[in-house]
């Protein structure tokens, strides 16, 4: 049957859009972790870096304090992104996977009603190959009758399962859009917060005084 090709066609390519998903969930996840476990060793260095700007002269102490700052950007920002990530990242590939395992519900229904034509197929020509003593009360009828209505739920399995495809389809091509815009937006806020910072470190850095502040 040209549908059984679709449906089998539809099942493949979906397999491998799921598998590919979840790998996508996996790494990303593990990136997630990676950013939290930097924000754990930042708050190590902002400790360090505060304690040392204590003990320097005003200038230098005033830049290394200023560097601090940025790493306390930093550890609230990345916190900040990482929450982001998660709900607007990962929460929506997941949404996608959901919505996969719906859709392959739907195919295994009209892989079931193929099947049942199949055998009601199977079912009419036995009862047609067989003599006519041999047959049952309406047993060709009832076949028939069998044979009509699994074309029926068949056919509707067939448009339900089109249907719930190009719905998936779209709903794919939309969430991952969604999804590549956050991305930028995400990762966009946080880079540009710590430019910010990191530009101020620059000037404190460049306002520390060699000279007068080397003098015993």
């Amino acid at each position: 049957m040209m549908f059984k090709k679709f449906l089998d066609n539809v099942s493949n390519a979906l397999g491998i859009t799921s598998n590919k998903i979840r790998d996508l969930i996996k790494e990303s996840n593990q990136y997630i972790n990676a950013i939290e476990q930097v924000t754990r060793e930042i708050k190590k260095t902002v400790t360090a870096l505060k304690s040392y700007a204590e003990t320097e002269t005003p200038s230098l102490g005033q830049a290394i304090g200023s560097l601090a700052s940025t790493f306390e950007i930093i550890d609230t920002e990345s916190t900040a992104k990482v929450k982001r990530l998660r709900e607007e990242y990962i929460a929506p590939l997941n949404d996608l996977l959901t919505g996969l395992e719906k859709l392959q519900t739907e195919q295994d229904e009209a892989h079931k009603a193929s099947k049942e034509v199949e055998k009601a197929e199977k079912h009419l020509s036995k009862a047609n190959a067989k003599p006519k003593e041999k047959l049952k009360p309406n047993e060709v009828e009832n076949a028939e009758a069998d044979l009509k209505a699994a074309k029926e739920t068949y056919t509707k399995e067939e448009n339900d399962v089109k249907v719930a495809t190009e719905d998936f389809n779209k709903a794919k091509l939309e969430s991952m859009q969604k999804i590549l815009k956050n991305m930028v937006d995400i990762e966009t806020i946080f880079h540009k917060k710590i430019l910010d910072s990191v530009a101020t470190v620059k000037v404190k850095a460049e306002a520390i005084k060699v000279e007068e502040e080397a003098k015993i």
